[in-house]
């Protein structure tokens, strides 16, 4: 009863600190387009947001493995991150180099939310490492639905500001919620020697130990796929069949399916069976099975087969998302874990950037070879994580 308290209290805090990161793009989006009816701005915010967490992510995972509290230290960037969602809520009266520059704070410390927790998760949810992974793989997936959800219901209800006022009150509840979570600190110091000194640590290691290297390349890879996927989305919606607004359906089947996945690896049975594999075998299947229904949905001929192959490419993929982030615990000194995830996390964030421009730029590709290019990041991943992660390697014949 315990562990599973543990995993609700977790899921409470974790869900509603990430809504912010599914949601955000979006709200910014909107209220860039019907406040001040400019598109493009919303792109450009919405740059302004992510690209810091790419650059910050060593620094702030040196910050947050050094600090003296892990709790204090995410609630105050909970109230960070809700200020500067605040302040772009009145985005046709605030100047716009001011909320450029409050987005770029707010980029700063949104790495808290992603990897910055999930460092965590070891101590949160002790035990069986594959399930607490899966809790934190069913946090991401679960945020990754309801903070676009949420904005578009506040949205409609109120305004493209009276979500992101909503964002931010729900970024403001996460933190407190987190309060009630035992996050132990990792005991290291907040000079700036020994943070340099634990910059350098924290990427030799990541750059040196082989499983962290290869799970880590493989899992920034896959996203250049996930960064694409939902331009290619709307156009296969169309060359099928339906409006421009069915790539928005695909979109919400392959979450959907991801969401399915993620619950079912927490069931204990699953877990157990888990447990007992490689790590990087789960990740090198999850995401292998992932780019084969995704070549399969790239060659169904109707709209709603397309729509049945994406939901079940992303049932696999949380299964291999949890497999990552559990090579990431179990292959991390505790004193540079914090970095190990949060650098981990802003690679993926960047490399599903680069896919979405990328795919921006080759709109006029057929979408079905489009769908079937973005499928090999995913197929990539055995490869890349080594010899024998998909199947076990053969033992030499006498």
């Amino acid at each position: 009863m315990e562990g599973r308290r543990a995993e609700l209290t977790y899921l409470a805090a974790a869900v509603p600190m990430r809504f912010v990161s599914g949601g955000a793009g979006v709200a910014l989006a909107l209220a860039a387009a019907i406040q001040l009816h400019d598109v493009g701005l919303g792109g450009a915010l919405i740059a302004v947001l992510t690209a810091p967490s790419v650059v910050a992510a060593p620094l702030i995972g040196a910050l947050l493995d050094a600090t003296r509290s892990p709790r204090r230290t995410m609630l105050a960037a909970s109230v960070v991150l809700a200020a500067v969602l605040v302040l772009c809520a009145f985005l046709a009266v605030v100047p716009l180099p001011v909320v450029f520059g409050a987005l770029v704070v707010g980029g700063v410390v949104m790495p808290v939310f992603m990897g910055g927790l999930s460092a965590f998760v070891g101590e949160v949810l002790p035990g069986d490492a594959a399930r607490g992974t899966a809790v934190d793989a069913l946090a991401y997936n679960v945020a990754g639905i309801g903070g676009p959800g949420l904005v578009s219901v506040a949205t409609v209800l109120l305004s493209p500001s009276g979500a992101l006022i909503a964002l931010a009150v729900v970024a403001l509840a996460g933190g407190v919620v987190l309060q009630a979570l035992p996050l132990v600190p990792r005991g290291g110091s907040l000079r700036p020697a020994a943070l340099a000194r634990g910059i350098g640590g924290a990427t030799r290691h990541l750059l040196t130990h082989h499983p962290l290297t290869r799970s880590t390349t493989a899992g920034t890879i896959v996203q250049v796929g996930g960064g694409a996927l939902p331009v290619v989305a709307v156009l296969l919606a169309v060359q099928r069949g339906a409006a421009e607004s069915g790539g928005g359906w695909l979109l919400t089947g392959f979450a959907i399916g991801g969401v399915a996945g993620a619950l079912a690896i927490t069931a204990p049975a699953v877990t157990s069976w888990l447990g007992r594999h490689p790590a990087r075998r789960i990740m090198a299947a999850g995401f292998t099975a992932t780019g084969l229904f995704t070549l399969l949905a790239a060659v169904a001929p109707t709209f709603p087969l397309t729509l049945v192959a994406l939901t079940l490419a992303g049932l696999p993929d949380a299964p291999g998302v949890a497999a990552m982030l559990r090579i990431r615990q179990e292959e991390s000194p505790s004193e540079v874990r914090a970095q190990v995830f949060i650098v981990g996390a802003g690679l993926r964030s960047a490399a599903a950037s680069i896919g979405a421009a990328i795919v921006g730029l080759v709109t006029h590709v057929d979408p079905a070879i489009l769908l079937v290019v973005l499928a090999l990041p995913w197929l990539a991943a055995a490869p890349i994580l080594g010899r024998g992660a998909l199947l076990p390697a053969r033992r030499p014949t006498a």
